[in-house]
């Protein structure tokens, strides 16, 4: 479906599903980090343990940019996607289980690496249905 044939609405529906799948990231970053001082204290650790996990985020999601566009560009947008954001979910739910700072570590590494496909497959789909001339005003529109 080429941009004329898609109605108004529906290019807002697409760039607001786009724009979310964009935040998932910054959501996972952010909304635990004033839990650090909760988190340190039931896991029987320090802070700055607990502060790795933000690190190993932003590894894992580095690795998946590397993995996902490949992926991405030979099975499709919609399976890799799909796959990954259900392994986000079970390793979220995982983080929420883990009972030491390692197990968190680990799972917050499989977190970022499944949930990087979000932010790839978005960047992906704006090129692939919005003409060249929007790409750059739909990527100011998303930050």
């Amino acid at each position: 479906m080429s941009l004329t044939e898609r109605s108004r609405k529906q290019n807002f529906f697409l760039i607001l599903i786009l724009g979310l799948l964009n935040a998932i990231t910054p959501f996972s970053i952010d909304m635990y980090l004033p839990a650090f001082p909760q988190i340190a204290n039931d896991l029987h650790t320090s802070i700055g343990n607990i502060a790795l996990s933000v690190s190993t985020y932003f590894l894992g999601f580095a690795l998946g940019q590397i993995l996902y566009g490949p992926l991405l560009d030979r099975f499709g947008r919609k399976r890799p996607l799909y796959v990954g954001l259900i392994l986000y979910i079970i390793a979220t739910i995982g983080c929420t289980a883990s009972g030491t700072v390692e197990a968190l570590l680990i799972i917050r590494f499989i977190q970022a690496l499944s949930g990087c496909v979000a932010s790839v497959a978005a960047m992906a789909m704006v090129r692939d249905f919005f003409r060249l001339i929007k790409v750059p005003e739909l990527f100011r529109c998303s930050y």
